[in-house]
């Protein structure tokens, strides 16, 4: 796959570029046409004269998949515009929308695929088998296994649901051209017609990865979390700025590749100069711009890192609401000191399944911490963990 990637695209290790993301795609695109075009030529041309109702059902099968591959192309085409007025976040997403679409085809063609064989089990038809039926299958077989690992390789390169779909597909496909060999070799040994049984097996193996992918599909166009190499790597380039104490409250909204826009809270020492910070902070914004085409926006939170009296109060925070939740977790610990009250300013992270109230923690801490003889005040905000 790697002498692919060489031939037809270019700088093809730069995966974080949407030109290269996008180049990705087309050449996946053509290729799987022009295979999936081929296998269907020779597989209906066998099935027709071997009257193979599971050959026939898997040659249109893969007559899809080259439609498949069609809207695969489109959709990065596509995906590849820039933003504009109506769609200042860029069209990366219409990627996702063509990865649906191919589901959708698959179902419905599986859905058809199930009828026409048990239209077959009803009223069965005399098979032709001969040795130019194996020699087609194994090359129908090759050639899928070829589309699979192409799809696998490239999708893991940019991470992109439609070619994984695409990866998967082939691979059902794979299998079901096996399973259609080892039928054909049984009926011709046994003299036996279980033809349309394994085109009915086929057409619901379609019908069952369809239903798989679609979820995989559907989830980016609603909302899952962010993918996890993605956040580690921002957390890394993060710790990577020797002012930065700590993060939290880290929000990744990915749009497709390209269009990637971030927001994060970072922990800096409460004695650096707000000219030094707004520097800091514009410096690591250009940064995350130019080296991972990421709009990262930053709000800065002042911590007193030096002062034992503070870390001691955050633990003894912490510590209270961890008998409402044992998953509580504390950060970006501040202490005001007012005139007639101390104004404690954090935030707390808990998990989806906690429902807290701002109340209830109030109450909670006001009655932990009376013994110490001042009056507090608790500025609080409750994250999820979103990332």
């Amino acid at each position: 796959m790697k002498l692919l990637k060489k031939l037809f695209i270019k700088n093809y290790r730069n995966i974080n570029n949407p030109t290269v993301h996008h180049k990705y795609g087309v050449v996946a695109g053509v290729i799987g046409i022009i295979c999936n075009i081929i296998i269907f030529t020779i597989g209906i041309i066998i099935g027709l004269f071997s009257h193979s109702i599971s050959i026939i059902v898997q040659s249109v099968a893969t007559l899809s998949d080259a439609g498949s591959s069609v809207i695969t192309l489109i959709g990065f085409k596509l995906a590849s515009k820039p933003a504009d007025k109506e769609h200042p976040y860029g069209h990366a997403r219409v990627e996702y929308v063509c990865g649906l679409l191919v589901t959708i085809i698959m179902i419905v063609m599986g859905v058809i695929f199930t009828k026409s064989c048990i239209e077959k089990i009803i009223t069965p038809e005399e098979l032709s088998i001969n040795v130019a039926t194996y020699i087609i299958l194994i090359v129908m077989i090759l050639f899928k296994l070829f589309l699979m690992f192409m799809y696998g390789s490239f999708a893991k390169d940019i991470d992109s649901d439609t070619l994984k779909a695409s990866s998967v597909d082939a691979r059902n496909d794979m299998f079901a051209n096996i399973a259609i060999l080892i039928s054909m070799i049984i009926m011709s040994i046994f003299n036996i017609n279980i033809d349309a049984f394994v085109g009915l097996a086929v057409s619901i193996l379609v019908i069952y990865s369809a239903i798989q992918m679609f979820g995989e599909t559907v989830d980016p166009l609603i909302s899952v979390k962010p993918n996890k190499k993605l956040v580690a790597k921002i957390k890394r380039e993060l710790r990577s700025f020797d002012t930065i104490i700590d993060i939290h409250d880290l929000l990744v909204h990915s749009y497709g590749t390209g269009s990637t826009f971030a927001s994060v809270h970072v922990e800096i020492p409460d004695y650096i100069t707000l000219l030094d910070c707004h520097e800091l902070v514009d410096r690591i914004e250009r940064h995350f711009e130019d080296e991972l085409n990421i709009n990262l926006t930053i709000q800065v939170d002042p911590v007193n890192e030096q002062s034992p009296e503070v870390e001691k109060l955050c633990r003894k925070v912490e510590k209270t609401l961890r008998t409402l939740n044992k998953n509580i977790k504390v950060h970006g610990f501040r202490v005001i000191n007012r005139k007639k009250s101390v104004r404690l300013l954090f935030d707390i992270l808990e998990d989806f399944n906690t429902k807290l109230t701002k109340k209830q923690i109030t109450t909670t801490l006001q009655k932990a911490l009376a013994k110490d003889g001042v009056k507090y005040e608790f500025v609080f905000t409750i994250d999820k963990p979103f990332t």
